[in-house]
């Protein structure tokens, strides 16, 4: 009876695009933690997704500019019911184990279906560009860091093999006669390789051009993008030479960057202006559906009660389910032991924490132990891949090596760090144990966490040897 109502206060093409955006919000308030996962990725102007609140515009733009007439569907696929309450539940548990990037794809998935359950496969095609283009805004490009490290690396000391620079590089250390040079991992240049390759596919959108040119100007983006990186680290190590590593810019190199990338990408600029005068096309031939309904079908309001019950219902079965699943005991007085404030470690995830002081290798140290409780929702997480403070930034990529640990050799992982202040250098090693396992594979480690929620009464434990070094 739903699709006889009409009401006539908007044109009907910009319906759709409306209601996918109130979706979304409405899916943001369902999973806040995951949505302000997003914000606080985004809010960091100066990392890899700093670009976020950009491409979130261009796809709301996109949205509106690319929305075709919607002719209502007479029959819904409710295979899609099935799916929104898998995805659903794909979040929860990721929420439960602490797999932000899981999180982060379940929302993403549950907005398209939505999508597709209201508005149906044409109209979801439509509006595929916009969709496929937030992919640019979810925060898995990370995982590709290290990646860019050792490219940036190698491609520096391939240049400076041809310099009669006087420098030494091995792994990402850029060693001169006036100091060393880091190549971490804010120093990838991930960022300008998103960013540029986020900018030629839009550019390649807006151009009527062959595809094959299309694909040309999205290959150059990305190229330039990595390029740039090499140009300013480059430069830096010029710069750090010739000042003795006095000149500001080695401390503070992030608005040189940019500038360096604004003039190197423009060559995706003239390069797709050049095609489109060369090889453009333009087409006569426009195709027009007539427009004869300017209201808003009711029915929408109806499929959009049925998407929020069955999320909403999803998670009042998790909830009754957790509350059964295991009550906590001494969740409420857990203290931390150590006498002082310890800034290493990220303070995410509910837990109690032993340090006691140590001698590795002749050197003064620190063991730290976590024991880790994952029985309360919201705060049952180890922070696998945000295991280290704000305060500190990663030298060199995580590697394995063997280490003698009250007598036995074990495998554990090894990071370099340096604080962002007064730039200490320290080294960390740190591994997992689970009753009488050890393991430094986190993924191995997220299986002890399926043993603890089936029952066992151990808990995670994450155990580390901090060393720092005499500056």
């Amino acid at each position: 009876m739903f699709e006889e109502h009409k009401i006539n206060f908007f044109n009907k093409k910009y319906i759709p695009p409306i209601i996918a955006l109130v979706l979304l919000a409405v899916i943001c308030l369902l999973l806040p933690s995951t949505a302000f996962s997003y914000i606080d990725k985004w809010n960091k102007f100066d990392e890899s997704l700093g670009h976020g609140y950009l491409i979130f515009a261009i796809v709301i733009f996109e949205l509106f500019n690319t929305s075709a007439k919607y002719t209502h569907q007479t029959k819904s696929n409710h295979f899609l019911i099935i799916m929104l309450i898998l995805f659903t539940l794909a979040h929860e548990i990721s929420s439960f184990w602490g797999i932000l990037i899981f999180q982060q794809f379940s929302l993403y998935f549950i907005w398209l279906t939505a999508i597709y359950y209201i508005f149906g496969l044409k109209y979801l095609r439509a509006i595929s560009f916009p969709l496929i283009f937030f992919l640019f805004a979810i925060p898995f490009w990370e995982f590709f860091n290290t990646f860019f490290v050792d490219l940036t690396t190698y491609a520096v000391t391939f240049f400076f093999s041809f310099s009669d620079l006087t420098i030494y590089i091995h792994d990402n250390y850029i060693e001169t006669p006036f100091g060393t040079i880091v190549v971490a991992e804010g120093c990838s240049g991930i960022r300008y390789f998103q960013i540029g390759f986020a900018l030629a596919v839009y550019a390649a959108l807006q151009e009527a051009l062959p595809k094959r040119y299309k694909l040309l100007i999205i290959l150059t983006g990305m190229v330039l993008g990595i390029i740039t990186n090499w140009i300013r680290v480059i430069g830096l190590i010029y710069i750090g030479y010739s000042s003795e590593m006095k000149s500001s810019l080695m401390r503070e190199h992030d608005n040189y960057g940019m500038f360096l990338f604004l003039i190197v990408i423009s060559g995706v600029v003239f390069l797709a202006n050049h095609l489109r005068k060369k090889y453009g096309y333009t087409s006569n031939v426009k195709t027009k559906e007539k427009n004869t309904d300017n209201g808003i079908n009711l029915s929408y309001t109806m499929h959009m009660v049925k998407f929020i019950l069955i999320i909403s219902s999803v998670f009042l079965t998790k909830n009754i389910l957790l509350q059964q699943l295991k009550t906590p005991s001494s969740v409420d007085n857990l203290v931390i032991k150590s006498e002082d404030f310890f800034p290493l470690l990220s303070a995410y995830g509910r837990f109690n924490e032993e340090q006691l002081g140590i001698t590795h290798q002749n050197k003064a140290c620190k063991l730290v132990i976590r024991t880790y409780d994952f029985t309360t929702p919201g705060e049952n997480i180890l922070p696998y891949n945000n295991l280290i403070d704000k305060n500190y930034s990663i030298v060199s990529k995580r590697s394995k090596i063997e280490l003698d640990y009250l007598h036995q050799p074990m495998i554990v992982n090894k990071l370099d760090l340096i604080t962002i202040k007064n730039r200490k250098n320290s080294t960390l090693y740190y591994w997992f144990e689970y009753s009488d396992s050890q393991t430094a594979n986190k993924y191995l480690a997220k299986l002890f966490e399926i043993s603890y929620l089936l029952g066992s009464e151990e808990k995670m434990k994450l155990k580390l040897i901090w060393c720092q070094s005499p500056n």
